[in-house]
């Protein structure tokens, strides 16, 4: 009786974890819409442009979109360590126009991330280097934050 229950158990486990599994799996590959992405030819935006088409999966469907963004950093002085070094905060700004190419309808915005603040140096070398880093971590979570945005925004549009 004990190893019929302990084979009833196992086997209305797996039936239950394959079936949400598959149900999983097909709400996952609900993407009826491609982006073609398009972005300015410097540093940044060529890095946010690759960092967006990692979320993004291309798809060949019905609907088709062309997201023009740029991405542009303000940096600025803030606070000081002592009085004597000052750190730098930066911030960055997308700019982004979704238009959708069947229909024509176009959504836009801009959307501006929290300031990031670099470490006080006397080194210029040690002080661009860390703009540099910030630079990046802001980029890759601005496309991390638009994808969001954006997928909202076609989902409204659907």
């Amino acid at each position: 009786m004990f190893v019929f229950k302990k084979l009833f158990f196992s086997t209305l486990i797996i039936l239950i974890s394959s079936c949400t599994l598959k149900n999983f799996e097909n709400i996952q590959n609900v993407n009826n819409y491609s982006i073609e992405i398009e972005t300015p030819n410097d540093k940044y935006n060529l890095y946010f442009k690759e960092s967006l088409k990692r979320h993004f999966q291309i798809s060949n469907s019905k609907e088709k979109y062309i997201l023009s963004t740029k991405i542009t950093f303000e940096t600025t002085k803030t606070l000081s360590v002592g009085g004597q070094n000052n750190l730098k905060s930066t911030k960055a700004k997308i700019d982004y126009q979704l238009i959708n190419k069947n229909t024509n309808v176009v959504k836009s915005g801009s959307i501006n991330t929290f300031p990031a603040i670099s470490s006080s140096s006397n080194s210029l070398y040690t002080q661009e280097k860390s703009i540099n880093h910030i630079k990046d971590r802001l980029t890759k979570s601005s496309a991390k934050s638009l994808y969001r945005h954006i997928k909202i925004i076609i989902r409204r549009l659907s």
